[in-house]
């Protein structure tokens, strides 16, 4: 008897560990998310919108995160895959790797995109959105994180497409961007369908769970070229499909709030 059971308490042992290490993940991106947006809104405060000294001080600041920032790049992710048999090691190096990357990144799209705040303002929004994709990534299938991003990005290409429509100068760029997503997520079918094949994997590494439903993803995908497809043509019809994009998007979340439970 003892036999039989020793395996069971095993395995939730395991599953315990498991559901401990993901909510600590969870707790630490919640924090650098409110960190990193707390430290942009300083930025937007201080460098965009300040006085001449407040702005040449941020300016000074910026340009030595900039370089420090991709720095601590390049030494943790070189140092993730130095140590790689060292999990600890290579968990600490990986996390200094992403504060190295914010950093680097943040500090040039503020500095070269100052022009009315832009580049701030593009990060103070950018921030909440990767950190709820990390937190989806997190919680959810991948499956569920591939569909989130599809028909927001899908969202993101129709609200552009509407706004660019009398625009001279970004009507002909924004168009052709739009051709191009639509071409990505025709290369996206084509490799979730060769996931399917191979048992959710692309070249032997997983990307998929062994319970993920592909009519799900398929229609994800058709959904987001359809309608990427239909404002090309017609841009009048941007608002309209915007709202059905973010009722599919609802329906998916829910759908796979459903499947955890």
């Amino acid at each position: 008897m003892s036999s039989t059971k020793k395996p069971s308490s095993q395995k939730r042992a395991a599953k315990e560990r498991q559901d401990n290490r993901t909510l600590n993940r969870i707790y630490y991106v919640f924090l650098l998310g409110l960190a990193a947006e707390c430290y942009l809104i300083l930025a937007y405060r201080g460098f965009a919108f300040g006085n001449i000294g407040s702005t040449l001080a941020w300016n000074k600041f910026l340009n030595v995160a900039m370089w420090v920032g991709l720095a601590l790049l390049a030494a943790g992710a070189g140092a993730a895959v130095w140590k790689k048999k060292d999990r600890k090691l290579r968990t600490i190096m990986t996390w200094a790797a992403g504060v190295g990357a914010f950093f680097f990144v943040s500090s040039w799209v503020m500095t070269r995109f100052f022009t009315n705040g832009l580049g701030v303002t593009a990060m103070c929004v950018l921030v909440p959105i990767l950190a709820v994709l990390a937190l989806i990534y997190l919680l959810y299938q991948h499956e569920c994180t591939v569909s989130t991003v599809i028909l927001g990005g899908a969202m993101f290409s129709v609200w552009l497409r509407g706004a660019t429509v009398h625009s001279d100068y970004w009507r002909v760029p924004v168009i052709a961007g739009c051709v191009l997503v639509v071409l990505g997520l025709a290369a996206a079918m084509f490799l979730a369908d060769k996931a399917r094949r191979d048992g959710g994997k692309l070249w032997k590494f997983p990307v998929f769970s062994p319970e993920c439903d592909y009519r799900i993803l398929y229609g994800v995908l058709a959904a987001a070229a359809a309608g990427v497809l239909l404002v090309i043509i017609f841009p009048a019809i941007s608002y309209y499909l915007m709202w059905v994009l973010g009722v599919l998007l609802f329906a998916e979340l829910v759908y796979y709030t459903t499947k955890l439970m």
